[in-house]
């Protein structure tokens, strides 16, 4: 008995002393690799690249961002302005990011991970090029660990991959690298709303005491929250989507916002599988905004300079709108497809 005990305590030693020789192995051999960064040297080359792309399954190309003067340019979208804080902030996770522990090397089980070869048709995975300051460079990232939450990656042209610290998983819609902000006209200044369906009956919101009501309404019978929530509609009106507008089909729904300053815009909308779209223009009653301008306290600029001010935006606004349709968020298209029965508690 006290020799089986003997033998049985010398072979956990034995076990132990391996697997203390294993650690040391994995800690002495593999250390630098395992805790080093992503990619070596990609910080300090950020500020020189000239192009990222994103491409997907059937090496496809899903989104590509060109430097443009000292930002950057959706190139799906050329002319409307980019997301340049979520760029910036993509690239320096990317050249934050650190190997936390080395994943497999046979080309045969990358699929697991989601870092197999782009140019497969089933590809899980997406791809991230880059362009400037050095030679190009492209990883593969895939799916995220389930706890810790970082992304599996693979340099493309390598073997080796590696699980990270962070989650570099990149949007793959060309939209999420725009900048989403699309008008912003504040409650305050609007001053009546007229809606015009294509079928239906044509109504208008007006201001009363504070909240918006249905013009020619019974006193009492709008909903006022609602007719308020679709007045409010263009305050941090931001895009869910942008395409190319050839200016078909028609709009179904027409709204007109006037605001106290003469300012006039126009969200001509209609729906379609992806959601509600709208065209949208804006004009400005040259009269209605001196007049308001004119009521200002003399130490103000003066009115003649104001409109000048405010006929340069309105121009650079039908600049940005002409020739594209927005995509609108679901909770903002909601309040603009109520009709005039929905405004009013019948």
């Amino acid at each position: 008995m006290r020799t089986r005990s003997l033998a049985l305590l010398a072979l956990a030693a034995l076990g132990l002393a391996l697997l203390a020789g294993w650690m040391l192995v994995r800690e002495g051999g593999g250390s630098a690799g395992v805790r080093g960064e992503a990619l070596p040297g990609f910080a300090d080359r950020v500020q020189a690249l000239t192009r990222v792309q994103v491409r997907g399954a059937g090496d496809t190309l899903l989104v590509s961002l060109r430097r443009k003067g000292e930002g950057w340019e959706v190139e799906q979208h050329p002319g409307w302005p980019a997301n340049e804080r979520e760029i910036s902030r993509a690239l320096f996770h990317l050249g934050q990011a650190r190997r936390i522990e080395a994943k497999t090397d046979n080309p045969a089980l990358h699929a697991r991970l989601g870092v197999e070869d782009i140019s497969r048709a089933d590809a899980k995975g997406a791809e991230l090029r880059f362009e400037g300051g050095g030679e190009p460079l492209r990883l593969v990232v895939g799916r995220n660990h389930p706890g810790l939450g970082g992304s599996y990656v693979r340099v493309a042209g390598e073997q080796a991959s590696w699980l990270l610290d962070a989650d570099l998983s990149p949007a793959r819609d060309p939209a999420a690298w725009l900048d989403r902000r699309l008008v912003d006209l504040p409650l305050a200044r609007t001053e009546r709303v007229r809606v015009t369906p294509a079928k239906g009956r044509a109504f208008t919101l007006v201001r009363e005491d504070g909240d918006f009501v249905v013009q020619g309404a019974p006193a009492g019978s709008t909903l006022d929250g609602q007719a308020t929530a679709t007045a409010s509609v263009p305050e941090q009106l931001a895009l869910d989507g942008l395409a190319d507008d050839d200016g078909s089909p028609d709009a179904s729904l027409r709204h007109v916002y006037d605001t106290v300053d003469g300012l006039q815009l126009e969200i001509a909308s209609w729906q379609d599988e992806a959601g509600t779209w709208a065209r949208l223009s804006v004009s400005l009653d040259e009269d209605v905004a001196l007049a308001w301008y004119g009521q200002a306290a003399e130490e103000a600029t003066p009115a003649a300079e104001r409109l000048q001010q405010r006929q340069a935006e309105v121009a650079q606004w039908q600049q940005r709108f002409q020739g594209r349709r927005f995509l609108l968020p679901p909770h903002k298209a909601a309040n603009l497809l109520k009709s005039r029965a929905d405004h009013l508690a019948l």
